[in-house]
């Protein structure tokens, strides 16, 4: 069935556009044939290309281990944190929506500045990834993750990030750029998940 099928596949196309061009067609010589032919089985291939890379940016993980965003998001100086059960957080990554956790030791201070970690799964392996953290009342915060589809692990965090969008919540607004005193920052690491 893995032998001979491939072949019986490829010597039936090849038999199938040599009786299309010669006889709808109307092309006589070898080189008009071949050279339609050629280029039909070189679109096929293209073709099938793109189709392979599209599905492999969206398929899931399939190794049966999913990698782990490590995050730390640091909030402007003096902030009142509050309650951790009001803050949430997701990645949004195409349509997939996954939910994230904090940390057991979630709340640390940089200087004056409150620090929340947490840690989110990447069910999904794409390059557009958005992390949203939001509190109770306050404006949703978007973070564009610079990763790509099949992030690289570290153990180290990457360098602070600011804060890409904030969406007010307000009807018929958009997010919209920070402002100077909105600092709000990220950065994140994806520890090696292929280890136990």
């Amino acid at each position: 069935m893995f032998v001979f099928g491939p072949v019986g596949g490829l010597i039936g196309l090849v038999l199938g556009l040599w009786f299309v061009f010669r006889y709808k067609g109307g092309h006589r010589t070898f080189s008009a044939i071949a050279s339609r032919s050629a280029i039909v089985i070189v679109a096929i291939v293209v073709v099938a290309a793109i189709g392979v890379q599209v599905r492999l940016a969206t398929v899931d993980f399939n190794n049966g281990l999913t990698p782990q965003l490590e995050f730390e998001i640091r909030l402007p100086a003096n902030t009142v944190v509050g309650d951790r059960l009001k803050m949430d957080v997701e990645m949004q990554a195409g349509t997939q929506r996954s939910g994230g956790f904090w940390r057991d030791a979630w709340l640390r201070h940089d200087g004056d500045r409150p620090v929340l970690a947490g840690f989110v799964p990447l069910y999904t392996r794409t390059s557009q990834r958005v992390l949203v953290f939001s509190r109770a009342g306050e404006p949703k915060l978007l973070f564009n993750i610079r990763l790509s589809a099949t992030p690289a692990p570290s153990d180290q965090y990457g360098a602070w990030q600011r804060v890409d969008f904030i969406d007010d919540m307000k009807a018929e607004s958009t997010p919209r750029r920070p402002g100077d005193a909105e600092a709000y920052d990220i950065r994140y690491r994806v520890p090696d998940w292929t280890k136990p």
